[in-house]
């Protein structure tokens, strides 16, 4: 069979595509049609793909990749197929994605992301800044997968990547917000944090998605901010190297960045160094966006979307670095059923549920 594949009008400076049908087709298709972007960033000399394939010269680095795909494969194979047609689908060796993708899961890795979240009073928002290398901003786009048997998603991008480790939002009413989390020395016997995330966004409702994340131990780790519409709630979890936390966002904005708070961040394996240049950026960005959400905050101390938003663009939060640049917002209202995304244009705002099946329904 074939995929459909569509392209639909830019959004906030965002292409977007949307691809439907069975899974094998819609993941050959998905690198197929970028096959010439995916060669592009792979390719590009002293960036983020090329450094990590240097990796993998080090011997140990070599035995942690080959154990932790074994582990991912053995536990979750439906992912490590979906991965593996990308790169059929792409021209590229199958390895290379796997580095791309495990960049979190192979030891100490720097970058941010940004979350907002909130079900105070059952009104359940989430917001979530992108953020990564400068020179991806032109890569990174919205696509949509809609495969036989699993809700549809609309997700933030990145060529070359399983779409699951930034923005995604659902068919079965859930939204993910995706913060990268330092671990130092990896599970091995744990799976890539991508495909855990995957894993958790193909499930047809939130009790199932958090059991994913709770159970489905990560090499690396991920804070999995969730927002779930049919239940009114919205969580965080923590999952590092196979160790979870959780905690509920029903009584109280909660702001998370590139920093362990819920999971104890001393533990072995975990520890990062208290004058480490990326957690001292996280703990101040961090900082910046708690202000921020709580000049947004209404008389009677909630956030709405549109203060969520103006929380996550403030300075302090938004990032124009070379290493540590914004490159999309978005913030769902799922309680409303609205989703607004700014990139490199002006903010775009649509119907949630006509986003997540790759349908424009701007408001």
């Amino acid at each position: 069979m074939t995929a459909q594949v569509e392209s639909l009008p830019t959004v906030a400076g965002l292409p977007w595509t949307v691809f439907r049908g069975d899974r094998e087709s819609v993941f050959l298709a998905l690198g197929r049609h970028h096959a010439e972007l995916i060669a592009s960033v792979r390719s590009r000399v002293d960036q983020q793909w090329q450094s990590l394939m240097s990796r993998i010269d080090d011997p140990q680095w070599a035995e942690r990749l080959s154990r932790i795909i074994d582990s991912t494969t053995r536990q979750l194979p439906v992912e490590a197929q979906e991965l593996a047609w990308i790169a059929a689908g792409a021209g590229q060796h199958e390895l290379d994605l796997w580095v791309y993708n495990l960049r979190g899961d192979l030891g100490r890795d720097g970058t941010g992301c940004s979350d907002v979240c909130t079900a105070n009073d059952g009104h359940v928002v989430l917001g979530h800044n992108e953020d990564g290398d400068a020179h991806l901003r032109d890569d990174v786009r919205l696509i949509t997968l809609d495969i036989d048997g699993d809700p549809s998603c609309t997700v933030i991008w990145y060529p070359g990547m399983l779409p699951a480790n930034s923005f995604v939002a659902t068919s079965a009413g859930l939204v993910f917000g995706l913060d990268h989390v330092p671990v130092t020395t990896p599970a091995v016997n744990g799976c890539g944090r991508h495909f855990v995330a995957r894993h958790a966004q193909r499930q047809s409702d939130g009790e199932a998605a958090r059991r994913v994340v709770r159970e489905t131990p990560c090499a690396g780790g991920f804070s999995f901010d969730i927002a779930d519409a049919l239940a009114g709630r919205a969580d965080v979890i923590e999952n590092a190297a196979g160790r979870v936390s959780e905690v509920s966002a029903a009584s109280a904005v909660f702001c998370h960045t590139n920093h362990l708070r819920l999971v104890d961040g001393t533990q072995a394996g975990l520890s990062v160094a208290d004058d480490d240049e990326w957690l001292v950026e996280s703990r101040a960005r961090r900082r910046a966006l708690s202000s921020a959400v709580e000049s947004a905050e209404t008389s009677s101390g909630t956030v709405d979307a549109a203060g969520v938003l103006a929380a996550l663009r403030a300075p302090g939060v938004l990032n124009r670095r070379d290493d540590l640049y914004t490159l999309a917002t978005a913030v769902a209202d799922v309680t409303d059923d609205r989703i607004t995304v700014q990139a490199s244009t002006k903010a775009w705002t649509g119907r949630l549920s006509a986003f997540v099946r790759g349908e424009q329904e701007e408001i």
